[in-house]
């Protein structure tokens, strides 16, 4: 007999125990031994024996016994492991297939269930599932029910396109019903939205305590008697299908490690940019007029700052930043495709996929959707890890979310106006969207000679009486504003899309070609006073407009009538 070390197994037996990996020898050439767990003969099986003079005996496989288990027959509580009957002498019977228990069981205090180890480990799938391999067949019945893996009613999807995914299938070891489609479930998944691994329990008992069975991404509800994905080490809890919809491919590069890498680039004097190739661009340290500059980054659309990279010869101007950005990204809002880095497209302007916002700059664009394009502004969004002045916890993008959480700064709703959320990955009530989460931190009023800065919260001084100083209309207090740093001596409170108007991320004097409308090049004009009519529609009510660069010619069409321009007949 091949002997090994001294083992203890504290919760199944007082005494160490010693391994033996040969058959079992009968004693006296007579007695068949048994093991004392299952009560099942140890012949032709490794197992453990006392190494003191007790009777003890205990195969190999019921030394794993787990102290602590889920048991699809008892969903509310999770089960202890018990040596002895906790009713005494009396002993008990399984409830699950009505015979004595001589010595160990699993046991419920609070509701007085018991099942003997046989069948305890009949689904052995809810004591090691990272292990388990299930065996399942086709369920020909086609009644409906509920997937014990996602707890997803069949009933809910009657395309039929669905109909095979969602085909019921049977474990013959467990006596678990899943979908088609969650046979092959992941154990382990990694969501951009939480810091750490979930792992998919096939429910979770009342005993387990978790404050509110809430999904992460959906914020419905997660019903304890299903599958679902859980922490380990938080109280989060996800559906299987928002787990799924939202899961990070393993592999996938996402936008923190191109954009960071991009960033880590050195700062050179000179530079040639694939957007500008007819000159140089050189780099600007300072200002030696020492004047205010209001000329705009021709890549993001904002305001330059020093020191940036300009054009010696034209009105073209880049920040260090965006001059850096990496040529190809992949990003969560659209995972199906890479996002390619354009410049403008002097003949058209674009709506941005993740704000909404029109915008004539870079952006990331998808080549094999049409529609597909981010700008640089909201690009520069960390979508995973995205922190806001405004919140102290970090936001994620929650792309497949059921619910249409409120934007704390507009108050809008998210997917309801074609907006993606950032949320708050520590589950407080706190939203942005794209739009307001890329707002510039200040603001150039005409009518002060100090920036407004943008305030969070409605400590403002407006004497209950809260309004806009631009367009002299209600203004909630309890919603973001502009306000004067100077609020005492300088009461100015803002709404955010009346600072900056009606199209912030446009070049005033950037040209455009139409010649479905005019045979010259047109110029974006922001005109406060003497309004030309529009050549598309005849009002003159937009300040926005495109205007012939012919001093003598005009021509003028508004804005939006140009993005969604009809040609007259």
């Amino acid at each position: 007999m091949d002997v090994h070390q001294l083992i203890s197994f504290d919760h199944l037996h007082p005494h160490d125990l010693i391994f033996c990996e040969q058959e079992v020898i009968h004693l006296n050439a007579r007695e068949e031994i048994f093991c004392h767990v299952c009560s099942k003969s140890l012949a032709g099986a490794p197992f453990y024996y006392c190494s003191g003079d007790c009777y003890f005996f205990l195969h190999n496989t019921c030394a794993d016994l787990p102290p602590i288990i889920k048991q699809p027959s008892h969903r509310k509580h999770t089960l202890i492991l018990h040596t002895n009957s906790p009713y005494g002498p009396t002993g008990s019977d399984c409830n699950m297939c009505d015979l004595q228990i001589a010595n160990f069981l699993y046991h419920c205090s609070d509701c007085k269930f018991d099942l003997d180890i046989n069948c305890a480990m009949l689904a052995r799938c809810f004591i090691r599932p990272q292990s388990h391999k299930h065996h399942f067949v086709t369920w020909s019945r086609s009644d409906p029910f509920t997937c014990d893996f996602c707890g997803t009613d069949s009933d809910q999807y009657r395309s039929a396109s669905s109909r095979k995914k969602l085909q019921p299938w049977i474990c013959t070891n467990c006596h678990v019903v899943v979908h088609n489609k969650c046979i092959s479930l992941p154990f382990s998944i990694q969501l951009p939205q939480h810091d750490h691994p979930l792992i998919h329990t096939y429910f979770i008992p009342e005993s387990q305590s978790i404050a509110a069975l809430m999904c992460r991404i959906c914020c419905q509800e997660v019903k304890r008697e299903f599958g679902c994905y859980s922490c380990q080490y938080c109280p989060c809890v996800v559906h299987v299908d928002c787990a799924l919809d939202n899961v990070q491919q393993v592999g996938q590069k996402f936008w923190a490690e191109e954009i960071e890498a991009a960033g880590d680039q050195l700062v050179e004097q000179e530079i040639e940019h694939f957007s500008h190739p007819h000159h140089k661009l050189f780099l600007v340290k300072h200002d030696n007029d020492d004047h205010e500059i209001e000329t705009k980054c021709d890549a993001c659309m904002r305001i330059i700052s020093f020191p940036f990279y300009k054009c010696l010869e034209c009105d073209f101007s880049l920040h260090i930043s965006c001059s850096k950005l990496p040529k190809q990204i992949n990003h969560p809002l659209h995972p199906q495709h890479p996002l390619t880095l354009v410049e403008n497209n002097e003949w058209l302007t674009s709506y941005c996929y993740a704000c909404h916002n029109p915008f004539r700059g870079f952006s990331y664009r998808c080549r094999a959707c049409f529609d597909i394009m981010i700008d640089i502004r909201c690009a520069l969004v960390n979508p995973l890890e995205f922190f806001h002045d405004s919140h102290k916890h970090p936001l994620s993008v929650f792309t497949q979310s059921n619910s249409h959480p409120q934007c704390t700064c507009c108050g809008k709703v998210g997917k309801k106006d074609g907006k993606y959320m950032l949320r708050c990955k520590e589950r407080c009530p706190f939203a942005l969207d794209y739009g307001c989460a890329t707002l510039p931190h200040i603001a150039k009023y005409e009518y002060d000679e100090n920036f407004l800065v943008l305030s969070y919260h409605g400590n403002d001084d407006s004497d209950g009486f809260p309004y806009c100083d631009i367009c002299e209309q209600y203004r909630d207090p309890n919603l973001w504003f502009y306000g004067c740093p100077n609020y005492l001596e300088c009461p100015i409170y803002v709404h955010p899309h009346c600072a900056h108007g009606d199209c912030p991320y446009l070049k005033q004097g950037s040209s455009a070609r139409a010649l479905d409308l005019h045979e010259r090049d047109l110029f974006f004009t922001l005109r406060k006073e003497d309004f030309l009519p529009c050549h598309l529609c005849g009002k003159n009510d937009q300040e926005i407009s495109l205007e012939c660069c012919k001093e003598d010619c005009n021509f003028s069409v508004h804005f939006y009538c140009f993005t969604w321009r009809r040609v007259p007949s």
